[in-house]
C-alpha cells in the first residue's frame, strides 16, 4: 500500500502599519506644563507613538500609526483641550480650562 504525503505551503500576507511623521504649529505658552499639556493631549489619540512639542517654535513633531489615525483627529483632539491647531481651534470653554500659564494671544 502507497501512502501519499501532500504537503501545502501556504502563502501569508502581512500588513505592517506604516508610522507617519507630520510637524504643525500649535499654539500655547512657554512652560513645561504646556509641553506636558499638548504632548498629553496628542498622545491621547490611539496610533500616536512619539510628540515633541517645541516651547520656543510652537512645532510639534508627531509619529503615528496611519492606519489608526490622522493629522485631522490629532488636531481635533489637541483643541478640544484647549490648544489652537492650524485645522481646529480651541472652543471658549477649553481654552478658559488652560492655566494661567499656558494661555496665549
Amino acid at each position: 500500500m502507497k501512502t501519499k504525503v501532500i504537503v501545502f505551503i501556504g502563502s501569508f500576507l502581512t500588513v505592517f502599519a506604516e508610522n507617519k511623521t507630520e510637524t504643525f504649529i500649535v499654539k500655547g505658552g512657554n512652560c513645561d506644563e504646556c509641553k506636558i499639556h499638548i504632548e498629553k493631549a496628542a498622545l491621547s489619540v490611539p496610533g500616536v507613538s512619539i510628540v515633541d512639542w517645541d516651547r520656543e517654535s510652537k512645532d510639534l513633531q508627531v509619529v503615528f500609526d496611519d492606519t489608526k489615525t490622522d493629522v485631522d483627529t490629532i488636531q481635533k483632539a489637541i483643541a478640544k483641550r484647549g490648544n489652537d491647531t492650524p485645522n481646529h481651534k480651541a472652543n471658549e470653554e477649553a481654552y478658559n480650562e488652560l492655566p494661567p500659564c499656558c494661555k496665549y494671544e
